[in-house]
């Protein structure tokens, strides 16, 4: 190989000398037959060429033909001058069997452990937890495409159809239906023939074992249940009103969610979770979850991962408040850290909030600020439906009090709910008033470099339809970011402290 022709101090010539270190062909014995030929290619060579596309994000066309006249990617792929490059569909069948065989991870996983050899990570570490959404491969459809798209995915599946049902079926499984939409009671008559037929499609499959069949029937049967609703003056069904919570989407990819990282700020798709390691900033773990779940769901999961990775121990997790509820807290505790987040602040409308009262939980009193003290607690539950406690101050008090204007309205008494997890939250919400705490909290910015890097690297839309197609795409991106920054930091000549300093 002209070594000569590779550009100096790229990602190709980093992955050319390292390659071979974070990638070999024993990673991936178990996604091949053992008792059958391998392919002509080695499954190294495939993975080191797939890691170019991902910081190249080429098309699988593309990547094939750069595989075939490329110097620098034949240099990072470690083949000579005269290979002739790889076709297209292989890289389609090579990402099936990562997927089957959940292999990707392998690859990422030796950064992290070259990293802890090379100590560049070492100790108990301090992490940066955050999400990011992921725009989805399919197409959005409205409720009319959603039925239409699932009614022609099982009767494709399901086969030899009755000649009655199957004349109903056929106008509706091709070309959007020639009607006035622009109509509300021809749109009302469509929906009401694709219920109809729907319905009589999922009686007869009704009692199927096989799952080509089942699984577009289920999801048939879960969009007409999410959006269509029957009218009490009209014997037609009709669009359902409001969304439900977990609106399927899209019909080509059915794992797609309605998704807010903000009020203001809607995606249809996926969540990419990251934790990352606050020094080094390496990716310690990446998921990607439903594009409605909460980014706290995501939490334990990813330590847990990152814990997976030998000498990878962390003590501190940093993050924003959508990670700081009791619950979450709990739960990273008995993984064995502890989450640093400021606590969302309590509101009461602009009078005093409950901040100001003085909570004894285990004493089971709750003082007021014109300190008057009540016990009396009734077994209420809360906004996620956990037991807690609703204290009730003497009505005659209350309505006596100086401070009534400024803490209560209307003629009742002022009451205050205590939660499971009240004396920890209110430990938080003093900490962080704590100079250290603030100090750590400011290096939580850290990890929005490192998601803008893995957008970079095309995580802001999902290359692939399906949730487990798009962390796949996900862990190659994080393991060429990982890649990159090992290199940099010196983990495998040794010299980190001099990398640091230039």
């Amino acid at each position: 190989m002209r070594r000569h022709l590779v550009t100096k101090g790229s990602f190709y010539e980093r992955l050319a000398d390292h390659g071979h270190e974070i990638v070999t062909d024993s990673d991936f014995a178990h996604c091949y037959s053992p008792d059958k030929g391998r392919p002509s290619i080695p499954p190294s060579v495939m993975m080191r060429t797939v890691l170019c596309a991902t910081h190249d994000r080429t098309s699988d066309a593309e990547t094939s033909r750069r595989s075939r006249v490329d110097a620098d990617w034949k240099a990072a792929m470690g083949v000579d001058d005269e290979f002739t490059g790889i076709g297209a569909t292989t890289f389609s069948l090579f990402r099936a069997r990562l997927v089957l065989h959940d292999a990707e991870k392998a690859v990422f996983e030796k950064t992290v452990e070259r990293a802890v050899e090379a100590r560049v990570l070492r100790g108990t570490l301090t992490a940066i937890i955050d999400s990011s959404p992921v725009a989805g491969a399919g197409a959005v459809a409205d409720t009319y495409e959603l039925v239409r798209g699932f009614i022609d995915k099982t009767a494709r599946a399901a086969g030899g159809l009755p000649p009655d049902l199957a004349r109903r079926v056929e106008p509706l499984c091709g070309a959007k239906p020639d009607i006035d939409w622009d109509d509300p009671q021809a749109r009302r008559d469509h929906l009401a023939e694709l219920v109809a037929v729907g319905q009589a499609l999922l009686a007869q499959v009704e009692g199927s074992e096989d799952p080509a069949v089942t699984e577009p029937a289920a999801l048939l049967a879960a969009v007409v249940a999410q959006d269509v609703e029957e009218d009490p003056d009209d014997p037609r069904p009709r669009i359902r009103r409001g969304v439900a919570p977990d609106r399927i989407v899209s019909h080509s990819d059915p794992e797609m969610r309605h998704g807010r990282k903000s009020a203001s700020r809607r995606f249809d798709g996926h969540k990419l979770h990251v934790l990352t390691d606050e020094a080094s900033e390496l990716v310690l773990a990446v998921d990607v979850g439903p594009g409605n779940g909460t980014d706290a769901e995501a939490c334990v999961p990813l330590l847990e991962a990152a814990a997976a990775v030998g000498g990878v121990e962390v003590a501190t997790v940093l993050a924003d408040m959508a990670y700081s509820d009791g619950d979450t807290r709990v739960a990273v505790e008995h993984a064995g850290a502890e989450v640093v987040a400021k606590v969302p602040p309590i509101r009461n409308g602009g009078r005093l909030p409950k901040t100001e009262f003085a909570i004894d939980p285990e004493a089971g009193t709750v003082t007021c600020p014109a300190g008057v003290t009540t016990t009396d607690a009734r077994p209420v539950r809360d906004h996620k439906g956990r037991q807690a406690a609703q204290f009730v101050f003497p009505a005659a008090t209350c309505a006596a009090c100086p401070l009534r204007e400024r803490c209560v309205g209307g003629t009742g008494p002022r009451t205050v709910i205590v939660g499971p997890h009240e004396a920890r939250m209110a430990k938080a919400r003093a900490a962080q008033e704590d100079p250290a705490v603030k100090a750590l909290l400011r290096l939580r910015a850290k990890v929005e470099r490192k998601i803008a890097h893995l957008q970079h690297l095309g995580m802001r839309q999902a290359r692939y339809r399906g949730r487990r197609k798009t962390k796949l795409q996900a862990t190659l991106a994080a393991t060429v970011a990982n890649f990159n920054r090992i290199v940099v930091l010196g983990a495998f000549d040794g010299t980190r402290e001099a990398a640091c300093a230039a």
